[in-house]
């Protein structure tokens, strides 16, 4: 019953909680869709810790078990707390429950009261809510009689019943007896059963809870509220209340109550993580407690509310239809914050309010803009209407943000007024008031104030600017400006003047009107029917000059017309439009203003004639001038000229009448354009145009424009007001009689009549009065003397003229040599005649001698003659020594430095420096053209194609270093590698390619355009092809030989063949002697050869140098060069040695027992042959590795380019820190001169100061404290510059010396590593021609038996050479295999190393790439000296860096080298091995080659057999070549993993650097020079 329960109750949970496998599936499908998702279904109570009331074994104590228990070997045991074996705490209620291994905890038992009404209680902790399916006891002992689970659905909530179980329902818990609920009824209560209630079974039973069974709406269960708050618990209280007993436990037996307890093995919890459907996983958080891992934009600790922004919709769990997911709340991108708005979501079905909208935005979804705001679309923000308060109807503008406004007012807000109105308020905007002839315009819109003319002022420009008169409104400035003559500026209109016009009308003659050409001749001028008239020629345009009524003054016309009746006829073409000009002169002024008649215009009804009309103003004449200058010019005017047509138009010009506005006295119509004066005090007319009595002009006849002055006499006499003389009395003279007459002294101006007094100065000469005492005093003094009496001599003179001081001296000139400024005061003593002021740097009594640091005649006469400073070089000039020689100016220099100031190095020698001098050019005698170099470089002169400072080297490509230079190598770039060439002019020539300058191709090679080499033919073309005719043409031979009938008697015939001798004797030398010959001659050639390629090693090692590595190379070849020629030498002697038969004593037994001897020895001759062919194969391989060993260890391309790269940088870096160097010990030596001269202007000035007093002396002294305190320190200043300048520039020519140094080295191991990699290929070659060989004696071999008709002897020949071809050809091509693949791995590893060489030379290009940056930073170091240092010293951190990773390259390479190494040395023991096989063949050839003179040729047979068993047995069992093969191949795995790894390593440093690089950039531009 217990299990079926159970498994009904999963059933029920399976289907409302969905617990099958879909409720492990992620929170969103493949597509993207969120789905329900829930945390795994666990165990919840497992391993967690649970909390009892009561634990067996404190103290400890005996239990005994009920009859009938399983398993069961004794009935009391004994629980014990402290012992490890025997407790029974809580830690077994949630540990792994094991059926065969049982552990349970275990309470007191009945003997220590634990019997209703006591209960035992047990709690369990979850951490979090969990959504629990089935809560499972299993109990060790038998089920309780009444116990109750209790949950927690809140951590602080209370303790609500989940289930009762008990026999007595009633009785215990007041409960009755349920096992289901009717629909409609609180599925939130607790049942009471008796199941599980019964003693029965006394150890074992489950108890099984389903939080679901029974309940309604558990098929519903999303739809269920209540069933889900049912399902949720975060802590269980298991209540046990009372015990089963078989009712013996009312007799007390200590027996029987020591065997009633409560003992649980198992607490199991089914449950999920409850995270509503929202989350997947449940994980500790930082605090570590369990926490849902929430999906679907939820959060919480169950993921039970939506997330911040996520609001759109109300919070819900997820089901099995819909995710409910949230979703984001529509902010139209304006907010990042919402709540959840339950009337706005049943409204319009999404709930997201938005707050805190930006962009001036409004509105649940920031839709709209806010009161007052707008936009012209959707997708911009809301700007402010900004609608004027006042100008507009309302706040709220239109969608283009224009707003509404009131009466009288304009503007995109409203914020004006409109045209010809004015203030803006709440009223709107007022009518303007402005005169119209004083304004300009309309008035201002916000004050009303009226925009007035020039000389117009007022509110509403109403009235003249003083100074001004006579509003009109044909008058641009509005008012006249008052002439006055430029005395006033108070005038206004005078009203005794009338209108009055100037006319000449023609009508009785000319009227005084003349005519003029430009250059000033008379033109004759016509007169006739009331009007003048003149013939213009079209050269010179002859004017109307104007009589003398229209000229004199003409004030009164001021901005008057001036109207004429023109007319201009030319060619018979009638009237037309011309232009007129009219100039007028006065006061020196010339101006004109001209008239052009509009396009179009037509003829005046004025008798065919136009009329022009001039106003006369200053704002219509060229050149301007200003109102009162045109005034001027008008009131004394001096021509009028009229000037009518074109220049180069021939034409006829009348003129019919000229009528000029003007004004008189008089009472008719009125002249308001004529002003009368207010004058100030001194002037007096109508124009304030004359002086008032007791004024004079200031300018004697002045005229009216003159100013008036008071008559100043003094009351010494009377004035002219117009000249303004005065006639002098008392002694006085001048204009004023302001000053006493000569040879009298006193005050004219007290007006009194002794004013003035006689001069007390000898010979009556003038005198003066001294300001405050009065005392006369002479101003008339004889020559070279002065004072108030001509007692002392005059400056620039000395001497005692009146013998105050002693005897009496005249006054003579000083005598300073010229050497004094004449125009300057006291340069020289009064009295002694000492120069005081000496200037051109002399000093001395007279200023004849240069001062201390000059040089130079004092006395020269010419001031650039005189004393020059010395100027001696600091750098150059020897410390302690006179400043120079005071005549020749010569400095004390340092050794090897001249000038006179020591400024530069003797020839042959550079680099000034300060202390020390020059140094020797050192020009190489043979490179450079001369001894002399450059003065600070230090760089010689060379010889063509020299380069290097001393000029001691070649330039790259040149070679042949003498006294003419070098030569160009020439080498062909298409055959060469590299352009530079030995010393013997020949070049390293690429593979295939030959002669001096690599210009051809090798024998067997040809020229491959495409690919611009040369490529080898093919092997059979040069190899198979020579050896296969020789071969051909010896089997032809043999086989004539055998197809003869009788080789010794040619008469002999046999009938029948058989066991008779058929005349197949060897004839005597016929064929094997020639062969033997033939193969001699071969050997000798070949070994020739051999010790030709041996000469070239030794002379290459001899001429090239090499270093360790290469050493050890060339020793290594030389030996195998050594080993070969002795093997050749072994042919040779084997040749020599063996015998060929030249008769035969018996003949042979048979024909067949012939051929087959026949056919060894001719075998016997081809794997000789074969041999020898091999041999020399190998040493022709043999020198060609040497050839290009010893190419690749002279000169490799293109490490010479990176290295020859390098050394330019390392050059270029060196000119740059000269050239910083010269130009710093430039500006120093400026800078010590300019502080030698400020020291020595200090010197002068101490000297001059020593005269003065004290008083003035002690600002100065401080003063000049201070500025020697700021030049030392300056001094220092730049003496620090200068040492760190030498220093970065250290640290620069250091850091190119590394990577040079490192490159060469990154050279000599790609060197190394192609080296390894040609000797790897030519062993794979000499594998092949093994094989090559190996198939041509099975060829030859096969060939040789079909000559043989003898069927049993071929039989047994083809059976022995099929056993020898097989294991032969079985091992060759195990050795082969095995070769190949140890070479592909030898290759693969030399390919990985030349990968890391790459590598590392990519990194040392990409440091020599920054080295160069800094080199280019550092020309700017002088003015940025600063920011290089923090720049250089990244750099170096970062080469630092780089270092490392090439020191770790470098580790790998030479790891790789090892390995390569170790490969050869394989590759050499495999062909010693190989080498071996081979004599054990050869030696046995030899004996079958002596097979035909052995009588036991069965034994000899047999003993090669077994030798060639022997041998197969050798190489078919493992030997050392393939451990050292299997070696070679976890070495080569070995060297890629560390390839790998070295990559990872540069792949990390790259990134590293450019997370560096990207720092640096993003540093503010002060952090980048920070020190």
């Amino acid at each position: 019953m217990a299990q079926v329960s159970c498994l009904c109750a999963l059933a029920v949970l399976s289907l409302g909680l969905g617990l099958a496998s879909g409720g492990m599936d992620a929170c969103y499908d493949p597509q993207g869709r969120a789905q329900r998702c829930m945390p795994s279904f666990e165990n919840a109570a497992f391993g967690r810790e649970v909390w009892v009331t009561n634990t067996c074994g404190s103290p400890p104590e005996d239990y005994c078990l009920q009859m009938g228990a399983r398993d069961t070997t004794k009935l009391c045991h004994r629980c014990d707390a402290g012992d490890p074996l025997l407790h029974h705490n809580a830690t077994y209620l949630t540990d792994f429950h094991s059926q065969e291994d049982s552990t349970w905890w275990q309470s007191q038992s009945m003997a220590f009261g634990i019997q209703h009404p006591n209960s035992v209680n047990l709690t369990l902790h979850l951490g979090k809510s969990y959504e629990i399916t089935y809560v499972r006891l299993k109990f060790h002992t038998s089920r309780p009689e009444s116990f109750a689970i209790y949950k927690r659905s809140r951590a602080d909530g209370p303790w609500i019943p989940y289930q009762y179980y008990s026999a007595s329902c009633g009785k215990t818990y007041r409960k009755q007896e349920r096992q289901y609920l009717r629909s409609g009824e609180d599925e939130q209560v607790a049942f009471c059963t008796e199941e599980f209630s019964d003693i029965s079974p006394l150890s074992g039973g489950n108890v099984a809870f389903s939080t679901l069974e029974g309940r309604p709406s558990a098929y519903s269960f999303d739809k269920s509220p209540v069933l889900q708050e049912w399902v949720t618990t975060t802590a269980l209280l298991i209540s046990l209340n009372r015990l089963n007993t078989f009712g013996d436990d009312i007799f007390k037996d200590p027996k029987v109550l020591q065997s009633y307890y409560y003992a649980i093995s198992d607490f199991s919890v089914g449950g999920r993580c409850k995270c509503n459907g929202h989350a997947s996983q449940c994980a500790p958080n930082e605090a570590g407690h369990l926490v849902c891992l929430c999906q679907h934009n939820t959060t919480g600790v169950d993921c039970e509310q939506c997330r911040a922004f996520y609001q759109d919709r109300p919070w819900a769990r997820g089901t099995a239809e819909s995710a409910n997911e949230c979703l984001p709340c529509n902010c139209s991108g304006r907010s990042v914050e919402c709540f959840y708005d339950r009337e706005l979501y049943r409204s319009t079905g999404h709930g997201g309010h938005c707050l805190n909208c930006q962009d001036n935005t409004a509105g649940p979804h920031c839709e709209r803009c806010q009161q007052n705001y707008y936009r012209w679309d959707g997708q911009t923000a809301c700007q402010p209407c900004n609608c004027n308060t006042a100008g507009s109807l309302q706040l709220q503008c239109d969608s283009s943000g224009a707003c509404e406004c009131k009466a009288g007012v304009t503007g995109w807000k409203c914020e004006r007024c409109q045209a010809g109105f004015h203030s803006l308020s709440a009223g709107g905007c007022r009518p303007c008031a402005c005169d119209p002839a004083g304004s300009v315009g309309t008035c201002d819109p916000s004050s009303g104030r009226c925009a007035c003319k020039e000389r117009v002022e007022g509110y509403l420009c109403d009235r003249c600017q003083p100074g001004s008169f006579n509003l009109q409104p044909h008058n641009p400035a509005g008012c006249s400006s008052c002439f006055c003559y430029g005395h006033s500026t108070v005038c206004r209109v005078a009203t005794h003047y009338e209108v009055h016009h100037v006319r000449s009308d023609f009508s009785q003659g000319p009227d005084g009107w003349t005519a003029k050409a430009p250059s000033g001749k008379e033109v004759l001028l016509h007169w006739a029917q009331g009007e003048i008239y003149l013939e213009q020629d079209g050269e010179e345009l002859a004017s109307f000059i104007a009589p003398e009524k229209f000229l004199q003054d003409q004030r009164l016309s001021y901005r008057q017309l001036l109207s004429l009746l023109f007319q201009a006829e030319g060619n018979g073409s009638g009237a037309a439009p011309f232009p007129v000009r009219l100039v007028l002169e006065g006061d020196g002024i010339v101006v004109s203003a001209s008239y052009t008649p509009p396009a179009g215009s037509e003829r005046q009804p004025h008798h065919g004639q136009h009329k022009v009309t001039f106003r006369l103003h200053e704002e219509a004449m060229r050149p301007l001038l200003s109102s009162f200058g045109f005034q001027r010019l008008l009131s004394n005017l001096t021509a009028l000229k009229l000037q009518a047509g074109t220049s180069g138009t021939p034409c006829r010009v009348s003129l019919g009448e000229v009528q000029l506005s003007s004004a008189r006295p008089g009472r008719s119509q009125p002249a308001p354009w004529v002003e009368e004066c207010v004058c100030p005090q001194g002037y007096t007319g109508q124009f304030c145009e004359s002086c008032a009595p007791g004024f004079k002009r200031a300018v004697p006849l002045g005229g009216p424009f003159t100013s008036c002055i008071p008559c100043t006499c003094n009351q010494h006499g009377s004035c002219d007001p117009d000249t303004g003389h005065c006639q002098c009395l008392h002694h006085t003279e001048g204009p004023s009689c302001e000053r006493c007459a000569v040879g009298f002294h006193g005050n004219p101006f007290r007006g009194h009549v002794d004013d003035c007094q006689p001069c007390p100065c000898p010979g009556r000469s003038p005198c003066t009065a001294l300001p405050g005492s009065g005392e006369p005093a002479c101003t008339h003094c004889p020559g070279g003397q002065r004072g108030r009496r001509c007692e002392l001599c005059d400056d620039g003179f000395f001497g005692d003229p009146l013998g105050e001081q002693g005897p009496a001296l005249p006054c003579s000139p000083c005598q300073c040599n010229g050497n004094v400024d004449p125009n300057a005061v006291g340069n020289c003593d009064p009295v002694s005649g000492q120069c005081l002021r000496c200037l051109y740097d002399t000093m001395g009594a007279h200023c004849e001698r240069c001062r201390e640091g000059f040089y130079g005649s004092a006395l020269a006469p010419s001031p650039a003659e005189k004393c020059a400073p010395c100027k001696c070089d600091a750098a150059g000039s020897a410390l302690g020594a006179e400043p120079c020689d005071p005549v020749t100016g010569q400095c004390t220099c340092l050794p090897h430095v001249t000038g006179r100031d020591c400024s530069h190095c003797q020839p042959g020698y550079y680099d000034l420096q300060p202390e020390t001098g020059c140094k020797s050019c050192e020009c190489h005698p043979v490179g450079s053209q001369a001894s002399l170099c450059h003065p600070l470089t230090g760089q010689c002169p060379c010889q063509p194609g020299v380069a290097g400072r001393s000029c001691d080297r070649c330039q790259p490509g040149f070679f042949g270093f003498s006294v003419k230079g070098c030569r160009a190598c020439n080498c062909s770039p298409l055959g060469a590698a590299t352009p530079q060439c030995h010393e013997n002019s020949t070049c390293l020539c690429r593979p295939g390619f030959v002669g001096y300058k690599c210009h051809q191709c090798q024998v067997n090679f040809f020229y491959a355009p495409p690919r611009a080499e040369c490529q080898a033919c093919p092997v059979c073309y040069s190899l198979v092809q020579e050896e296969a005719d020789k071969l051909t043409a010896k089997l032809q031979e043999l086989e004539v030989w055998l197809q003869r009938p009788d080789c010794s008697s040619p008469g002999t015939h046999y009938a029948v063949l058989g066991e008779e001798p058929h005349g197949d004797r060897l004839q005597p030398g016929y064929q094997l002697p020639d062969a033997k010959a033939v193969f001699l001659e071969q050997v000798a050639q070949l070994e020739s050869s051999v010790s030709a390629a041996w000469g070239q090693l030794r002379n290459a090692s001899g001429t090239g140098g090499c270093d360790q590595k290469t050493c050890l190379l060339l020793s290594e070849i030389s030996a195998r060069l050594q080993s070969a020629q002795q093997e050749i030498q072994g042919v040779a002697a084997m040749l020599a040695t063996m015998v060929v038969p030249q008769d035969v004593s018996e003949p042979p037994a048979s024909w067949s027992h012939q051929a087959l001897e026949a056919q060894k020895l001719a075998a016997s001759h081809r794997d000789t042959a074969a041999q020898v062919e091999s041999v020399a194969r190998r040493a022709l391989l043999t020198s060609n590795l040497s050839h290009a060993l010893l190419q690749s260890i002279l000169e490799d391309s293109a490490s010479l380019g990176a290295r020859n790269m390098l050394e330019d940088r390392y050059q270029a870096i060196q000119r740059v820190q000269q050239e910083l160097a010269a130009g710093l010990l430039e500006g120093t030596a400026e800078a010590k001169r300019t502080f030698a001269s400020i020291r020595r202007a200090n010197a002068v000035m101490g000297k001059n100061l020593s005269r003065l007093s004290a008083v003035e002396l002690d600002p100065l002294v401080v003063q000049t404290d201070v500025l020697t305190w700021e030049l030392v320190q300056l001094e220092q200043g730049l003496e620090g510059k200068e040492r760190l300048v030498v220093d970065k520039s250290g640290m620069l020519m250091a850091e190119p010396r590394r990577q040079l140094q490192r490159a060469e080295l990154c050279q000599q191991l790609q060197k190394g590593a192609e080296a390894a990699q040609i000797l790897a290929a030519s062993s794979v070659s000499h594998g092949q021609a093994v094989v090559s060989k190996a198939k041509s004696l099975l060829s030859s071999v096969e060939a040789g038996e079909r000559m043989f008709v003898h069927q049993k002897g071929q039989a047994a020949v083809r059976r022995k050479l099929a056993i020898l071809r097989d294991r032969v050809l079985l091992d060759a091509q195990k050795k082969i295999r095995q070769a190949e693949r140890m070479l592909g791995n030898s290759v693969s590893v030399s390919t990985a190393a030349k990968k890391t060489v790459r590598e590392a030379d990519g990194v040392a290009r990409e440091n020599a790439k920054r080295s160069q940056a800094v080199r280019r930073e550092g020309k700017q170091q002088h003015k940025h000296a600063g920011e290089l240092a923090q720049r250089v010293s990244l750099t170096l951190a970062e080469i630092s860096r780089q270092e490392h990773v090439s020191e770790g390259l470098r580790a790998a390479s030479q790891q790789a080298t090892v390995g390569l190494s170790e490969a050869k040395e394989s590759l050499q023991e495999a062909q010693r091995s190989l080498q071996v096989d081979i004599e054990t063949l050869n030696n046995l050839l030899s004996s079958l080659d002596t097979l035909e003179q052995d009588t036991h040729a069965a034994t000899v047979l047999s003993t090669s057999r077994l030798q060639l068993d022997r041998l197969w047995l050798r190489l078919a069992r493992p030997g050392a070549l393939e451990r050292k093969l299997s070696h070679l191949q976890r070495e080569a795995e070995q060297q890629r993993q560390k390839i790998r790894a070295f990559e990872n390593d540069l792949q990390e440093i790259r990134a590293d650097k450019q997370n560096l690089e990207e720092v640096l950039q993003s540093l503010p531009e002060g952090c980048s020079s920070w020190q």
